[in-house]
C-alpha cells in the first residue's frame, strides 16, 4: 500500500512540475511577444525617420551631399553684338570677371585675413575693414566683392593668390556691355542691367535672341574642402548668343540727331523733339531719335545738364534738415521720385511710345483719301477769308492759321498754304465714314509691329463721333480731324502712313532690324520688306508726290 501512495505521489509532482513548465513557456512566449512588440513600438520611429531619410527627402539630402563635395561656377554666355545696317557696332560683350570670397576656405586654410583685406582693398578700391567684415563670416561660401572687374584688376588679385598660396578668393567669368557710340540712337540700342538682361530698347526685345546660354564648371572638392585638379573637373560650355543687324545707318543717325539738336535750339523747343528716317518704299528705318538722351554705357547718369541741376537742387533741399524729421522725409522723396521719373524719361523711345496730335502733317493723309474718292480733284477751288462760320460747329468760327485769310486757292495751293478753312470743306465732302475708313488702312488705328519694345497705339476718337449725326461733336471732329487735331498717333504711325502716300499707295510693314546671325556670322533669319495693303492707287499716289514736292518748293514746308 506504501509503495502505491509514493508512486501516485509521485506522478502528482510529476503532472505539478509539467504543469509549471508549460506555464513558465507560456509566460515566456507572452513576454516574447511582449518585448517584440514593444521593439516594433521602438524602432517605428526610427524605420520612420530612415524611410523619411531615404525615400521622401533623398533628392533633397542627395543634393545637399553633392555640394559638399563640388562647386559650381557659373559660365556666362557671350552676348550677342548690335550692328548697324554697315556692321559697325552699336554694342559689344566684353570679357571682365567678378571677384568673390569662399569665407569658410579662408577660415579651413588659416588665412590671414588682414592681408586679405589689405591688399584687395588696395587693388579693388575697397575698405579694407568691410572686405574683412565679409571673409569673417565663415556661415557663408559665397561672398560677393566687386562685379565685372577687367583684366588689369584681376591679373594682379592672380598673382596675389599664387604669391601667398590663398585659398578662399574666386574669379568667376562674366561679361560686360560696351556701346562705342554713346549716346547715339540710345533710345534705339537701350541697354543691359547689372544681370546682363536686355532692359531698354532692342536689347530688351531681342533679349532672347542676344543672351544666349550659360554654362558651368563643377569642380570636384576633396576630404578638407580643397580643390581637386583639373582632370576631376567637369566643363559645359556657354553657348553664345546670336547678333542682331539693324536698318539703322550710323551716319544718317548722327546727321537727324545733329539737326534735331539744331532745330531745337533755334526755335528754341521746350518739349523737346523727336524723328525718324524711313525708305518709303520698303519700311526700313534708317534713322530713330528722340532728343534728351543718355549713354548706355553709364545709363543710370542723367545726360541732360538742364535736368540733373534741378536734381542738385532737390538733393541740396534735403542736405540742409535734420535727418529723421518729417520734412527731410518728405524732401527725399521728392528727390528720389524725381530721380525716377527722370531717368524713365531719357530711356523712353518716344518715336514708338509717345502720340501727340499730327497737326497740318495730317493734312496730307486727308487730301490723298479725298483725290482717292473723288470728292476732291486737283482742278477745285476754295476760298478761305481767314475765317468760316460751319453749321457743325455751331456758333463758334473756324479760324484759320492765318487770320487774314488765303484768299482764293486751287487744291495744290490748298496744301501749300495749309490752310485750315479749305481742309474743312474737304473732309466734309469726303464724309465721316470715308474719313474713318482711311484713318484705319493707312494703319493709324494700331501699334505698327516695328518690333520694339513700349510701342503705343496712339487714341483717335470713336467712329461713332464721326459718323454718327446724333453722337455729341458730331461734324466738328470731323472738321478738327481733317487738318489733324482732337486724336494722337505717334510719329512712326504717321511716317508710315505718309511713305503709303507717296510710294505707289503701299502701306509696309516697318522694321529696324534686317538680319539676325549665329556666333559664326550665318544668317539665320532675313527680314524682307512686306506690303501690307494697298490704300490708294498709284495715279492718286503720283499726284499727291507732285503736292507734296509743291509745299516744299513754294508752300509753308
Amino acid at each position: 500500500m506504501k509503495s502505491k501512495s509514493n508512486a501516485e505521489q509521485e506522478k502528482r509532482k510529476k503532472q505539478g512540475r509539467q504543469e509549471r513548465i508549460r506555464a513558465d513557456r507560456g509566460m515566456l512566449s507572452r513576454t516574447g511577444v511582449i518585448l517584440i512588440l514593444c521593439g516594433i513600438v521602438a524602432f517605428l520611429p526610427v524605420v520612420g525617420m530612415l524611410t523619411n531619410l531615404m525615400v521622401f527627402r533623398h533628392d533633397e539630402y542627395s543634393e545637399k551631399a553633392l555640394n559638399n563635395q563640388t562647386r559650381t561656377t557659373t559660365v556666362t554666355a557671350s552676348r550677342g553684338s548690335i550692328y548697324d545696317r554697315n556692321m559697325n557696332v552699336m554694342a559689344v560683350s566684353t570679357s571682365v570677371e567678378n571677384v568673390f570670397l569662399d569665407p569658410k576656405e579662408l577660415h579651413d586654410n588659416q588665412v590671414d585675413l588682414n592681408l586679405v583685406a589689405n591688399t584687395l582693398g588696395e587693388i579693388l578700391n575697397l575698405d579694407p575693414a568691410w572686405i574683412q567684415e565679409q571673409a569673417s563670416d565663415i556661415t557663408m561660401r559665397y561672398k560677393m566683392l566687386a562685379t565685372k572687374q577687367p583684366d588689369e584688376v584681376t591679373s594682379k588679385i592672380r598673382d596675389f593668390i599664387v604669391e601667398n598660396d590663398i585659398i578662399g578668393i574666386h574669379l568667376e567669368p562674366d561679361s560686360k556691355r560696351t556701346y562705342p557710340y554713346s549716346s547715339l540712337a540710345a533710345q534705339v540700342i537701350g541697354f543691359t542691367n547689372s544681370s546682363n538682361v536686355g532692359a531698354e530698347g532692342i536689347e530688351a526685345y531681342y533679349n532672347n535672341t542676344l543672351q544666349g546660354t550659360a554654362g558651368k564648371v563643377i569642380t570636384t572638392k576633396g576630404n578638407y574642402e580643397t580643390e581637386m585638379p583639373y582632370s576631376f573637373e567637369k566643363y559645359y560650355e556657354a553657348s553664345d548668343g546670336n547678333s542682331v543687324v539693324l536698318t539703322l545707318d550710323t551716319t544718317v543717325q548722327y546727321y537727324l540727331e545733329k539737326n534735331m539738336e539744331a532745330a531745337v535750339e533755334k526755335y528754341d523747343v521746350q518739349n523737346g523733339a523727336f524723328g525718324l528716317v524711313m525708305n518709303v518704299k520698303t519700311g526700313e528705318v534708317l534713322g530713330m531719335a528722340t532728343l534728351g538722351g543718355y549713354d548706355p554705357n553709364n545709363y543710370l547718369e542723367i545726360g541732360d545738364p538742364a535736368v540733373q541741376q534741378e536734381l542738385d537742387r532737390l538733393k541740396g533741399a534735403y542736405s540742409t534738415l535734420q535727418e529723421g524729421s518729417e520734412a527731410y522725409d518728405k524732401a527725399v522723396n521728392a528727390y528720389q521720385e524725381a530721380l525716377i521719373a527722370a531717368r524713365l524719361a531719357q530711356w523712353r523711345n518716344r518715336v514708338v511710345s509717345d502720340g501727340y496730335e499730327p497737326g497740318s502733317t495730317f493734312k496730307t493723309i486727308t487730301m490723298a483719301a479725298a483725290i482717292e474718292e473723288g470728292t476732291t480733284t486737283v482742278n477745285d477751288s476754295f476760298y478761305c477769308g481767314g475765317s468760316e462760320m460751319f453749321v457743325e460747329r455751331g456758333s463758334t468760327p473756324l479760324h484759320c492759321w492765318r487770320h487774314s485769310g488765303h484768299g482764293a486757292e486751287s487744291t495744290f495751293e490748298a496744301l501749300q498754304n495749309s490752310c485750315n478753312i479749305a481742309f474743312a470743306h474737304i473732309g466734309l465732302k469726303l464724309g465721316g465714314e470715308k474719313f474713318y475708313e482711311y484713318v484705319k488702312a493707312f494703319g493709324l488705328l494700331e501699334p505698327t509691329g516695328l518690333g520694339m519694345s513700349g510701342e503705343s497705339g496712339g487714341v483717335f476718337f470713336p467712329k461713332s463721333t464721326i459718323t454718327d449725326s446724333s453722337a455729341d461733336g458730331y461734324g466738328a471732329a470731323l472738321i478738327a480731324g481733317s487738318f489733324g487735331q482732337t486724336f494722337k498717333v505717334t510719329p512712326v504711325q504717321l511716317v508710315r502712313a505718309i511713305s503709303a502716300v507717296v510710294n505707289g499707295g503701299y502701306l509696309m510693314q516697318p522694321y529696324v532690324v534686317s538680319e539676325i546671325l549665329d556666333d559664326s556670322g550665318n544668317v539665320v533669319e532675313k527680314t524682307e520688306p512686306t506690303v501690307i495693303r494697298q490704300v490708294i492707287s498709284e495715279e492718286t499716289s503720283s499726284i499727291m508726290r507732285d503736292m507734296i514736292l509743291s509745299v516744299v518748293e513754294e508752300g509753308t514746308a
